[in-house]
């Protein structure tokens, strides 16, 4: 926010991601969660387009981390992916090709259309001209800013990470380091995918089927208690934080993104 020229107070700050972590618990691929958290920021008094640049350079901070997190999934579940990317490439360079081919046609199709509708004036121009202010600022961010959020969310996503390690120190004979800690990184971001909230089902299965460890007889306890921690409790004290403060009427229909279109509602003449 300070590098978006704006000012957040830490109640404010805390408050907004309990908005963005229980709407994005709650709606398909966690896609409430930026609406949810530019709702928090528009009641702490923040100007829309200060409230788009905070959140640009956020992400701009948070996508290189989500990017090594990729790698090192790659690297630890295909330990031979360098011979497999070879030869896959051998054997399916033709045909892959055309597919990347139809893939960029699509891209630079979409890109296409957006001028168009840009050109024709069916993008408002007040909106045109606050993502481009807001592109501006992200551009313009310090790289030590960006540097600093990447840190934190390196720090937060291994220690959510690491309640998975910190839960099974009470059993026995616990999983391996390892076992635990990719395992657990996956599935904590395998709702970015999963079409349900919060992954709801496929987590489970995963997580029960060894996914992140051999948990044994303690598989089911340890479920109910690893998704307690990382996903219901934060969705709880969010959940409750947004009615408070806006209502229940506005949290759902904030809850509802991602679940249906908005309906049309017909206009009446007096």
């Amino acid at each position: 926010m300070w590098t978006a020229g704006g000012h957040l107070g830490s109640w404010d700050a805390l408050r907004l991601n309990l908005y963005g972590e229980a709407a994005a618990t709650l709606t398909p691929n966690r896609l409430g969660g930026e609406p949810a958290r530019f709702l928090g920021l528009n009641e702490a008094k923040v100007r829309p387009v200060t409230s788009l640049v905070a959140i640009g350079v956020e992400v701009a901070a948070m996508w290189p981390i989500f990017a090594l997190i990729s790698a090192a999934l790659l690297v630890y579940y295909v330990p031979d992916w360098q011979t497999e990317a070879i030869h896959w490439l051998r054997r399916h360079r033709a045909r892959e090709l055309v597919a990347v081919e139809v893939v960029a046609l699509l891209v630079l199709g979409v890109i296409y259309l957006i001028q168009r509708l840009v050109r024709s004036g069916m993008i408002r121009h007040r909106v045109r001209r606050q993502w481009r202010v807001a592109w501006a600022h992200v551009r313009r961010a310090p790289v030590w800013v960006l540097g600093v959020g990447a840190l934190l969310t390196a720090i937060s996503v291994v220690a959510r990470v690491l309640i998975l390690y910190a839960l099974a120190l009470s059993l026995p004979d616990p999983p391996s380091f390892g076992a635990m800690f990719f395992g657990a990184l996956t599935l904590l971001h395998a709702p970015l995918l999963l079409p349900l909230p919060s992954g709801g089902g496929g987590v489970e299965v995963a997580f029960l089927s060894g996914f992140a460890g051999d948990f044994g007889s303690h598989a089911v306890a340890m479920l109910l208690l690893w998704r307690f921690y990382t996903a219901l409790l934060l969705t709880l004290i969010g959940g409750y934080v947004l009615i408070r403060s806006v209502g229940v009427h506005a949290a759902t229909q904030l809850l509802k993104v991602g679940w249906m279109k908005r309906s049309k509602t017909k206009e009446t003449t007096p």
